[in-house]
């Protein structure tokens, strides 16, 4: 999406779809990690899974504050990003330092120095806690 196509109407919809990539993201990162911490599922195992898949209606509506409330925060340096994209950069990026920094805001080249910068710290304004899928649902604490 580029900075010309984005105005008020679309930004329902980029927030959705950031949601959605975010919590794809978290999905195949975090979920059902092995004892060195890291995620056990392969992509096509969790895949299928969306944001209706939070089990918790609390937890549900927190995920998608947290992503629409960065998003507002950001848009105009969002503007120029897809949401896929900037979904997936926004869980790296929340993760900090357990993160996988070649696919955070803060390694997003074309992105200025200090938008990057800007962009990876914000990301981590929300707490999000441990992962897990369990009978097809997603769970976590928020």
């Amino acid at each position: 999406m580029d900075e010309q196509s984005q105005d008020a109407s679309t930004w329902p919809a980029y927030i959705d779809e950031f949601a959605r990539w975010a919590l794809g993201e978290a999905l195949w990162w975090e979920s059902n990690p092995n004892e060195n911490g890291v995620g056990g599922d392969e992509w096509e195992a969790v895949e299928h899974l969306t944001v209706a898949d939070i089990a918790d209606d609390r937890a549900r509506e927190r995920w998608v504050q947290m992503c629409r409330e960065f998003v507002e925060m950001n848009k105009e340096h969002l503007a120029g990003i897809p949401a896929d994209q900037a979904g997936q950069m926004f869980w790296q990026s929340k993760r900090r330092r357990w993160g996988f920094l070649p696919r955070s805001f803060k390694k997003r080249k074309g992105i200025p120095k200090e938008v990057r910068w800007q962009l990876h710290m914000t990301s981590g304004y929300w707490p999000v806690g441990y992962l897990f899928i369990r009978d097809d649902k997603v769970h976590f604490d928020l």
